[in-house]
């Protein structure tokens, strides 16, 4: 029989006994054609290579705009080539934060570049970067609409506009504007369509532009978002909305998609109660990018060492993470900042100087680490009765070792665990091979597994090949009519 849901997304229930599902490095995939032999698919997160390394670290922001690709790393903005050369363009300030970059496109033909608190602009003809003095101590981060460059302090909760497709001016005794509608201060601001997010603590408002003078912008007349941001660096655009790890006057520790300007929640319950459970959220960092149909919200938490995707297309969340070998155990996701460079995807380490080509077809990890996969399933229940487990087996595609290398590729290996009360404590790791190349027809698959009234199984991966999960199947002894009115649920 199949196994009800063994296919899914991470939820970890506050009660395990209620479910305590786990997916690293994986992303859920729903078959649309109907067919298929399954209903859905594990599918692997993209791996990296090095393009280039700089020599300051670590990666902090990242832009890419008519075939010129730009980035942060450390104290230093550097200019990429299309193969990999890299231009020192200039140091900036640095501190805990990412840094920003924006254009203002042929009009100003500039960059505008936040980091350490300054502002910065790059003039992308003579390519000199020009500290603005007006802007020491002022800028948080940065954005462009309209011709004008917007800077935002969240020390003052103040944003101010540069001249119009000017970013070496800046009337910062008037031209700017100072959060008065509510208490909370600004601390954080993001553009999308033709609007400025500016994101209070427990609240937050959309401007626009209204072509007034001498100042252009004013609040949107929709009035007050009731939703503020626990994390100013975890706003990104995301298919023409805005989501952030979201913050209220009653909550905080939710994840919030705005298409327009009435905000949504997309984190689960179970998301919900993870972060509800990490001391510090305000340092997350969020990424987005879009593959092979998918796009993806890639948020991490450097102060929790752990980093979450959500999927806005199957609305499931998954783990990402880079495998502590040393430690074992998962560290938040390394790559970080990406930027679609090019034609290809391409991103930042948060831990070094390495600008890396981020691919589906790329196995390895930042560095050349191993990635590790987790797929922790549902358990497994009958009202509490034992069940007997004559074998189970892992729907996967055989047959996709590689054809020279190293002995755990060529001969890809799958470690099975159980837990018999319900993930709490866990057996051996018993390992089986995915089958060598070519070997189509192999079945992975475990026999006489005793028996359990909370049964839940583990499988794990490292070697380099392109794991794909279909399914996976039980042969049962007891028990089974539960079981199967289970999967009948699970397919409704």
């Amino acid at each position: 029989m199949q196994f009800p849901a063994f296919v899914g997304g991470s939820y970890q229930s506050q009660a395990y006994t209620a479910d305590q599902e786990r997916t690293v490095n994986w992303y859920v995939e729903r078959i649309e054609a109907p067919g298929g032999s399954s209903r859905s698919a594990l599918y692997p997160t993209p791996g990296v290579e090095t393009i280039v390394t700089a020599t300051t670290q670590p990666g902090r922001g990242h832009f890419f705009e008519n075939d010129r690709e730009f980035t942060v790393c450390g104290n230093t903005l550097y200019e990429i080539g299309q193969f990999g050369t890299l231009s020192s363009r200039g140091t900036v300030a640095i501190d805990g934060n990412p840094a920003t970059i924006c254009s203002n496109g042929d009009g100003g033909g500039q960059l505008f570049v936040t980091s350490g608190g300054n502002g910065y602009v790059y003039d992308l003809t003579a390519n000199t970067l020009t500290q603005i003095a007006a802007l020491n101590g002022k800028a948080t981060m940065g954005d462009f609409l309209d011709g004008y460059f917007l800077c935002l302090n969240a020390s003052n909760s103040t944003f101010y506009i540069s001249a119009l497709l000017d970013g070496t001016s800046w009337a910062t005794g008037t031209d700017f504007a100072q959060r008065s509608t509510a208490s909370d201060p600004w601390v954080s601001m993001k553009v999308t369509g033709r609007y400025v997010w500016l994101l209070g603590e427990v609240t937050s408002e959309v401007w626009y532009d209204t072509g007034a003078s001498p100042f252009p912008f004013a609040a949107h007349p929709s009035g007050l978002v009731q939703y503020g941001i626990a994390a100013p660096f975890s706003v990104a655009r995301i298919e023409g909305a805005l989501v952030w790890l979201g913050s209220s006057g009653i909550g905080n520790s939710y994840v919030l998609r705005a298409p327009g300007f009435a905000p949504e929640v997309v984190s689960n319950y179970a998301l919900q109660s993870v972060l509800a459970g990490y001391i510090r959220v305000s340092d997350a960092v969020a990424d987005t990018y879009n593959d092979l149909g998918h796009t993806f919200y890639v948020i991490s938490f450097p102060g929790q060492n752990a980093t979450w995707a959500w999927d806005a297309q199957t609305g499931d969340w998954a783990e990402r993470g880079t495998w502590n070998v040393a430690n074992n155990r998962f560290d938040a996701w390394s790559p970080r900042f990406h930027s679609l460079a090019f034609g290809e995807h391409r991103i930042l380490d948060s831990a070094s100087g390495g600008v890396y080509r981020l691919s589906s077809t790329l196995m390895a990890d930042a560095g050349g680490a191993l990635i590790r996969r987790v797929r922790r399933a549902p358990a497994l229940t009958a009202e509490n009765e034992r069940i007997f487990y004559s074998a189970f087996e892992l729907d996967l595609e055989p047959g996709v070792g590689a054809a020279a290398g190293n002995a755990q590729d060529v001969d890809p290996q799958v470690m099975m665990r159980m837990s018999n009360d319900g993930g709490k404590t866990w057996g051996a790791e018993m390992m089986r091979s995915a089958g060598k190349i070519g070997e189509y027809k192999k079945r992975v698959r475990w026999n006489r597994l005793g028996a359990a009234r909370r049964r839940v199984f583990e499988v794990s991966v490292t070697a380099a090949v392109p794991w794909r999960i279909t399914n996976a199947f039980l042969t049962l002894g007891q028990s089974i009519r539960s079981l199967k009115g289970q999967q009948q649920q699970a397919q409704q």
